[in-house]
Order: structure tokens, then C-alpha cells, then sequence
């Protein structure tokens, strides 16, 4: 589940590879005449553009070899960072060409060729759909699930109006092989949506679970347990999470995605911790027992390193504590005696989810908790405040001693704290992270 910086940069070097092989391919065989600087600076961003569209549905396949190597959750904030690169990328390619030789206005002028202009309008209209809604879903009260359909959705289509408009423009992709390239390329791209949105689903519905317990926590949160039905469970590593479907099917839009709170070491008895937040989460109370859920997983290296034995330094905030309880639960099943520090941040004492179980886990490990609080009452003599680097550099132990950092929590903690470890020399290699999102 690790990666050493040679990998991290093998990766990087192959992604990049397949980014640019569309204009490799291009400059392969019988080259048509160049056409200036510009237009065919802007024709290879629109090649660039276009395969880093492709490659998205790579990054959001769920593909263990990939994911389990460098953490599901750092591939999706490379997804969307690098997602918008994409569509500025591909916007560029028409306003550079237009730019530099105004007679390619015509590709938008309907009066030319009206299906050819609908669908380059349409895929333009589509590349800033995909972005707005990709920033601001949530002040644009898009539910999640209806956003992430419509997201594959708008991506494919983008990727097959590329196509068509690289075939029919023919420039550079006169010989049939190129064609096969691009066309073998694209297919790629659609099989792994429909892996992800059919095949995938086809697999759970032979392992279905049965939700066994819905038990009420403390900060407006629930505790969901499943047991497999006809199969022995799933086995995960701790700090790890999976993908969840309360429905009779599989194929519902309704996935999202939830830390595993249990010990790794009762597969048959899995847990998921939920706080009331977003659309799919604020009525996770009412689920009924004995109705039908569907796991996909596990995913995640926000796990610790076991055969090491490095002690641990774990911070958090409100939810953001469920995974790091599947770290300490499954300490416990193993009597694990590392050294672990958890600084651990919520409004009040009486939001402090797993309250209970960290006091008794204090007696079993070898455990230090610091509870920092944001609104306490007058009685509270603890910690006060948000969880910031001055209060972190009174607990954190030398740099030197290179314990392992689990940060996980909601973005604005997870923006300061970050920086501050790397500012402080915490090697990159040490810190795993998890940003908690509303779902």
C-alpha cells in the first residue's frame, strides 16, 4: 500500500508518456506539411487536452493496482486538479487556431456544416458544465449522486465528439493505423466507464451484505454494521474505506464512499461510521435493519505501516476520526503497543464521536489522546480552539524520531496542517491524508 519515490516518479513519468503520445503518433509516419507555429501549437494542446480527458476515467476506475499503490484519495484530488488542465486545454486548441487564421471560425458556423457546429458548441458548452459544477456543486445544491452521473456522462460525451472531430479533420490522421489508435484509445476510455457502471455491479450483486445494526452516535452520527449473506465478508486493511449501496441493486446512482470504523480483524463484521451532513448521509438514521447493501472496496493507503511497528501520530477532526478507529480497534484485536498520539479536534464535548470507545482504548494501548474543542463550556480545561501549528508544536514529537502522520478531516483543516508538517521537515513519505467530503 506504499509508494517510494522512484514509483511515485514512474508513475508520473507514464502518465505524462500517455499524455503525449497523441502528438508522437501524430509525428509518426507520413507527416502532412506544417502549417505554422501557432496552428499547430494549438492543434497538439487539443491532443494533450483530449487524451487527459481519456486518461480521467483511468484515475476514477477504481483499479486496485493503481489505487492500492498511491491512495484512491490522492488520484481523485489529481483527477480534479488535473481535470480542469484538461478542459483549458482543450478550450485553448479552438481560440489559438481561430486566433491565428480566422477562417476556422467556420468549424462553429452552422451555416457550413450544422452537425459539425451543434457538436462543437455542445462539447464547449459541455467542458464548462464539467467544471462549474464541479466547483461549486454545492452552492449550486446539486446532489451528489445526480452530480457524479452527470459527470461520466459529460466526460464521455466530450471524449467522443473528440474523436469524431479528429477523424473527420483527418490532418494528421490520415493513415488507418493513427485512426486505429484514437479509435482504440476512446474504446478504452468507454470500457473502463462501463467496468465501473455495469461489470462492477454485476460483481457485488453476487456478494450483497444484510445492515445488521444502525446504532446512534455521539455529533449527529451513525454507526451502520453489515454482515455478508452467503460469502465470508471483505477483508480490508485498517484506515481503509469502500464504496456503499443501500438498495436492492447495485446499479443505483446512490454510491458513496465511507471509512471502515470496525477492526480489520472481524471481516465479518464491518462497520461504517456516518455523520449527518450531506443529502445521502442526513437520513442514514432511518436506515432499517435487515435491508440489502451492496460494499465495493476496500480502497485507500491511508493505512499504517504494520510490519515496521513506527509509532504514530494521528489528527483529526469531527467524522474524520472513523478511520483512525479502525486503526485503533484493530491495535487492540492484535495488542499492538505502539506509541500513538491522536490530537483530536470537535465543537464540543458532547459532539466528541467515539468518546466511550477512546477512553476505554486509552486502557488498552499505549495511547495519548488531546481533545481540542471549539465551543466548550465554562467547566472545560482543555484545549481550546481550531487544531493550528502553534497547538501541534506543543504536541508533536521530534521530527527525527520519523513517526508516521494520519491526517484526515475536513479541507480547511486538512489546508493548514499539511503545509505546516511539510514547513516543519516531515518527510512527504510520512504523512497520509484523507479529506472528508459531503456526500
Amino acid at each position: 500500500m506504499r509508494y517510494t519515490p522512484i514509483q511515485a516518479t514512474l508513475w508520473i513519468l507514464a502518465y505524462l508518456a500517455l499524455t503525449v503520445l497523441p502528438v508522437l503518433v501524430a509525428y509518426s509516419g507520413s507527416i502532412p506539411e506544417a502549417r505554422g507555429f501557432w496552428i499547430e501549437f494549438g492543434v497538439g494542446l487539443g491532443f494533450v487536452g483530449l487524451a487527459m480527458m481519456g486518461l480521467q476515467f483511468v484515475l476514477t476506475g477504481r483499479f486496485h493496482g493503481i489505487a492500492g499503490t498511491l491512495g484512491l484519495d490522492s488520484m481523485l484530488q489529481f483527477h480534479r486538479q488535473i481535470g480542469i488542465v484538461a478542459v483549458i486545454l482543450i478550450l485553448a486548441h479552438p481560440v489559438i487556431l481561430i486566433i491565428a487564421d480566422s477562417e476556422n471560425l467556420a468549424f462553429f458556423d452552422p451555416r457550413e456544416n450544422l452537425p459539425r457546429a451543434f457538436a462543437l458548441v455542445s462539447v464547449t458548452g459541455a467542458l464548462l458544465l464539467i467544471v462549474l459544477t464541479t466547483l461549486w456543486r454545492e452552492a449550486m445544491r446539486i446532489p451528489y449522486e445526480w452530480w457524479r452521473a452527470g459527470h461520466g456522462v459529460l466526460a464521455l460525451f466530450i471524449v467522443f465528439v473528440g474523436l469524431v472531430h479528429i477523424l473527420q479533420v483527418g490532418f494528421y490522421v490520415s493513415e488507418w493505423w493513427k485512426q486505429g489508435v484514437w479509435v482504440l484509445a476512446t474504446g478504452a476510455a468507454m470500457a473502463m466507464l462501463i467496468n465501473t457502471r455495469v461489470i462492477r455491479p454485476m460483481q457485488m450483486k453476487k456478494r450483497p451484505y444484510r445492515v445488521s445494526d444502525v446504532r446512534e452516535e455521539r455529533g449527529n452520527s451513525w454507526t451502520l454494521g453489515f454482515e455478508p449473506v452467503g460469502h465470508s465478508g471483505m477483508r480490508f486493511t485498517e484506515g481503509q474505506f469502500g464504496w456503499l449501496i443501500l438498495n436492492d441493486t447495485p446499479y443505483s446512482i446512490q454510491q458513496h464512499p465511507f471509512s471502515f470504523s470496525s477492526s480489520a480483524e472481524r471481516p465479518q463484521q464491518l462497520e461504517m461510521t456516518i455523520k449527518e451532513l450531506g443529502d445521502f448521509s442526513s437520513t442514514v438514521g432511518e436506515t432499517p435493519v435487515g435491508v440489502t447493501a451492496y460494499l465495493e472496496g476496500p480502497f485507500g493507503a491511508f493505512v499504517p505501516d504494520r510490519e515496521s511497528g513506527r509509532n504514530m501520530v494521528c489528527i483529526s477532526a469531527g467524522v474524520g476520526i472513523t478511520p483512525v478507529m479502525s486503526m485503533l480497534r484493530t491495535m487492540a484485536d492484535r495488542n499492538d503497543q505502539r506509541s500513538v498520539s491522536l490530537i483530536y479536534g470537535n465543537r464540543s464535548w458532547e459532539d466528541v464521536l467515539f468518546r466511550e470507545d477512546l477512553e476505554q482504548l486509552q486502557q488498552q494501548l499505549n495511547l495519548e489522546v488531546v481533545h481540542v474543542l471549539s465551543q466548550p463550556d465554562e467547566e472545560w480545561t482543555g484545549e481550546q480552539g481550531r487544531i493550528t501549528a502553534e497547538l501541534l508544536e506543543r504536541y508533536l514529537p521530534p521530527v527525527a524520531e520519523r513517526p508516521e502522520y494520519f491526517v484526515c478531516g475536513p479541507e480547511p483543516m486538512m489546508d493548514s496542517i499539511e503545509p505546516y508538517l511539510r514547513n516543519r521537515g516531515v518527510p512527504l513519505s510520512d504523512v497520509f491524508s484523507e479529506r472528508f467530503k459531503i456526500v
